[in-house]
């Protein structure tokens, strides 16, 4: 009986340790396929996040620009570029004529918001490529003394429309030439904005020969928007 009894104790114990051992190469298993996972996903994410760096502007055509600028002849365009952050923003800078010897360079610069198309990319997004409110007045003062050196700057005392809303801008002057800066931030997706288009931003700089300021924000009064989408017309341009 005791022998019979060790017997049984010696098979219980031979079939412990051999459960103990499947256990065990279980475990290691599934700590390999969890690291497995584990590495690929920081892969995955490292190289997703190594895409929200601004890539090198490139040149592109005006007809691959999202925006439509009127016939001007003082102001026409020279050239175009193309810079994507992410997946999200898409940057875009047009070179216009420049009638004067100021230096600086006359542009409408473009940046156009989308919504992320995954949840991964709604979870990990770019920095933003242009501040909300795009202006204080410390920045304002900071861009229109570097734009317009040695000019007279004037904040315009009430905003002016285009197509798209309302716009602020102001005015620098010297003895023969007028400049102007005007910045939009077009957010309104109940009467414009399609709902894949988060955000568009723009902002013009031009600078003239004489006083006209009407005839320099001609152009961004009268520019339209070219995206993918439907972008819906609001108002009549007005103002000034």
């Amino acid at each position: 009986m005791t022998g019979e009894g060790e017997r049984v104790s010696g098979t219980t114990t031979m079939i412990q340790a051999t459960m103990i051992r499947r256990a065990g190469r279980a475990a290691l298993w599934a700590g390999l396929c969890a690291a497995t996972l584990l590495t690929s996903g920081c892969a995955g994410w490292v190289r997703d996040n190594l895409t929200q760096s601004p890539t090198p502007w490139r040149r592109v055509q005006p007809t691959a620009l999202p925006v439509t600028l009127p016939e001007n002849r003082d102001f026409p365009i020279v050239a175009a570029r193309l810079r994507d952050t992410g997946t999200v923003y898409k940057s875009y800078i047009v070179a216009l004529g420049n009638p004067t010897v100021l230096p600086g360079e006359n542009r409408l610069s473009v940046d156009v918001q989308t919504l992320p198309d995954s949840l991964f990319g709604a979870l990990v997004q770019p920095p933003r490529v242009f501040p909300v409110p795009l202006y204080t007045m410390e920045t304002l003062t900071e861009t229109t003394k570097r734009e317009f050196p040695a000019m007279r700057i004037k904040v315009a005392d009430a905003a002016r429309r285009n197509h798209y809303g309302d716009y602020d801008y102001v005015t620098a002057q010297d003895a023969e030439n007028t400049c102007v800066l005007a910045w939009q931030l077009i957010t309104d997706h109940k009467r414009m904005l399609p709902e894949r288009i988060e955000a568009v931003r723009l902002e013009y700089r031009v600078c003239g020969v004489g006083s006209n300021v009407r005839s320099l924000l001609a152009p961004f009064d009268g520019l339209t928007l070219t995206l993918p989408e439907t972008v819906l017309e609001a108002l009549e341009p007005g103002g000034l």
